[in-house]
């Protein structure tokens, strides 16, 4: 029988995007800490990355009770080989899985595409993710999702640059409080999306992330995937709800006037030349 280290389970309510990751958080701070005891002897890298991959899985899982179910749990069993979660709920359910696993295809609500979710990834992510994955959906009643991440070897590795370098050299507007050790974070990496499930799947940690999107939920996922610096194009303006959630999570948002294609073209650039 498999040692059982730590229990987590969290509820999670339809429609509620202002929390939405916020029980990813909280699993991704406990399996962190759990695994940093002399009992599992994790390497670093190792555990970054396998919390890594459950943190991308877990925040899809979540995303889904909020944008189709009305009520659901998340549930992490973190064993010595392996984290094991489990998300249900009580909802519509799916009527074809084969269709629901198809990337790109997605019967997300207006309101959740209008905030950034609806690519139709999520699934097909947990799924490519992790080690293991069982889906089961009784139509008009609800869904049943079992991943796990199996603990393996990784190399991490990229780009290298201070983020007040950064916002130098772009000229960018700083919209959050941040402290020096704000400032001297190091970027490895640079993305640029507007859709919140192919950050999940695609971005690397320790990244700048620029986007039109200033809505609440770009903290959440940027939390998730440790992103230090959010940079919002086209002058759009976040809410104050979004700042003080990005600064409680020590996250830098700046903004620019620039489109996401300008902004990125300076930033590749600037990252090309420090090479």
């Amino acid at each position: 029988m498999e040692d059982t280290i730590l229990v987590l389970e969290f509820p999670i309510f339809g429609e509620d995007f202002d929390h939405l990751g916020d029980a990813t958080l909280r699993i991704r701070e406990s399996l962190l800490k759990a695994l940093n005891t002399p009992i599992l002897n994790a390497s670093k890298s190792r555990e970054k990355e396998i919390v890594r991959k459950s943190g991308i899985c877990l925040y899809e899982a979540e995303a889904n009770i909020v944008i189709h179910a009305k009520f659901g749990f998340i549930k992490t069993i973190l064993y010595k080989q392996k984290i094991v979660s489990i998300a249900k709920d009580i909802g519509p359910g799916i009527k074809n899985l084969i269709l629901a696993l198809k990337p790109g295809y997605s019967t997300a609500s207006e309101k959740a595409r209008m905030l950034g979710f609806g690519a139709g990834m999520g699934l097909k992510n947990i799924e490519k993710i992790s080690d293991f994955f069982f889906l089961i959906s009784t139509f008009g009643k609800g869904t049943y999702l079992l991943f796990e991440v199996w603990r393996n070897n990784t190399t991490l590795g990229g780009v290298k640059m201070k983020i007040r370098k950064l916002i130098e050299e772009l000229k960018l507007e700083v919209l959050t409080n941040f402290t020096e050790k704000d400032l001297d974070k190091i970027v490895e990496e640079a993305y640029t999306c507007d859709l919140l499930s192919n950050v999940l799947s695609k971005a690397e940690e320790e990244t700048t992330w620029i986007t039109v999107q200033s809505n609440i939920n770009v903290v959440g996922v940027a939390t998730i995937k440790r992103i230090p610096i959010i940079i919002v194009t086209e002058s759009n303006t976040p809410e104050e709800e979004t700042l003080k959630k990005a600064e409680l999570n020590s996250i830098i948002i700046a903004r620019t006037k620039l489109s996401s294609f300008e902004i990125s073209g300076q930033l590749y650039n600037l990252l090309k030349k420090q090479n």
